[in-house]
C-alpha cells in the first residue's frame, strides 16, 4: 500500500480521539497559559492508533478510531432543526442509514452505531483515497448481513469489521478476510476461563503471577477468540472452547482452511486483538 497522505487536507474529516483539546485558563498575574489535556483516555486511544498504524501496510488494510465521547457531545449539541439530525452525522449516512438511526431507540445504541459508521466509511475513504479513488460517502450503504456481520453492498470484494468498548470504536476495511475486536481490561471469572478457555489457554494463564498480567493475558485471548469469530462471520456460533489461540499464528479447519494471523496489544485499560488472513 502507498505511504499515507495527510488525509485532513480532504472534505471528510472523521471524528477521531486524537485532536487533543487546548484550553486556554486566565491564572491570576501570569495571563494565559495553554494546557494540553492529555488523560488516561486520551493517551490510550493515541495508542491505539499507533499500533494499528504499525501493522495496517503489512497486513493489507485501513483503519479508523472514533471517539464515541466525541459523537455524543455532536447528537446532544448539534442538530440540523430540518431533519432533527445532528449535522455531522447527516452529512456521511445515506438514506438507508438515516432511516435505519431513527428507529434505534436507546441513546447508547445510537452512538455505537453511528460511531461504527463513521469508522467504517473514514477507513473506506482512505484505503479508497490510496489508489486516487473518491466517493460520496452518503452514497455508501454500511448494512448488516443475515450473518449479522457489517458489509458495503457497493464493495462486495471489501471486508468490514468493527468493535466498540466505550469510548472507544474501531472500524476496518480489508480486502483480505479480517475481524477486530477491543475490550476494557478486566479479572475474568474462574468461570469463564473454565468455560470457554483451551487447556494451552489455561496453562499460559497459570504460569502469570502477577494479577495484571494474568488478566492482560486472559483478555488477549478473549479479545482473539472475538476476532477470529468475526473474520469467520460466526459471532458465539463459533466454539471459544475449541479455538486455541496461544500462539499467534493458527489454521482454520474452516472451508478451505485459513492461515490466520494474530496480533494483539495493550494501551493502559484497553486490550485490542486482529485477526488476519495470510497467504
Amino acid at each position: 500500500m502507498k505511504k499515507r497522505e495527510n488525509y485532513r487536507n480532504h472534505d471528510f474529516r472523521p471524528i477521531t480521539c486524537f485532536d487533543s483539546e487546548i484550553n486556554t485558563k486566565e491564572v491570576g498575574k501570569s495571563g494565559i497559559r495553554i494546557e494540553a489535556e492529555y488523560n488516561s483516555m486520551l493517551k490510550s486511544g493515541q495508542l491505539l492508533y499507533n499500533n494499528l498504524d504499525k501493522i495496517s501496510s503489512k497486513y493489507g488494510f485501513e483503519f479508523c478510531v472514533v471517539d464515541m465521547k466525541e459523537i455524543e457531545k455532536r447528537i446532544n449539541s448539534e442538530f440540523d432543526l430540518a431533519q432533527e439530525m445532528p449535522i455531522d452525522v447527516g452529512l456521511a449516512l445515506s438514506n438507508a442509514e438515516k432511516a435505519h438511526l431513527y428507529s434505534i431507540k436507546l441513546q447508547k445504541n445510537r452512538i455505537q452505531w453511528i460511531a461504527g459508521r463513521y469508522a467504517v466509511k473514514s477507513a473506506l475513504f482512505k484505503y479508497k483515497l490510496l489508489s486516487g479513488s473518491f466517493m460520496d460517502l452518503s452514497c455508501i450503504d454500511i448494512l448488516k448481513g443475515a450473518d449479522s456481520a457489517p458489509y458495503i453492498p457497493q464493495y462486495p470484494n471489501i471486508t468490514v469489521s468493527i468493535t466498540h468498548s466505550f469510548p472507544y470504536c474501531i472500524g476496518i476495511v480489508s480486502e483480505r478476510k479480517i475481524g477486530v475486536d477491543i475490550e476494557n481490561i478486566f479479572m475474568p471469572d474462574d468461570s469463564l476461563i473454565q468455560y470457554f478457555y483451551t487447556d494451552n489457554e489455561k496453562a499460559v494463564l497459570k504460569d502469570k503471577c502477577c494479577l495484571k498480567d494474568y488478566s492482560e493475558k486472559a483478555v488477549i485471548f478473549w479479545t482473539r477468540k472475538e476476532a477470529v469469530s468475526k473474520l469467520l462471520k460466526l459471532g458465539m456460533q463459533l466454539n471459544f472452547k475449541k479455538l486455541d489461540t496461544s500462539s499467534d499464528s493458527i489454521f482454520l479447519n474452516y472451508e478451505n482452511g485459513i492461515n490466520v494471523k494474530l496480533i494483539s496489544f495493550c494501551c493502559d485499560c484497553f486490550c485490542a486483538s486482529l485477526a488476519v488472513e495470510i497467504f
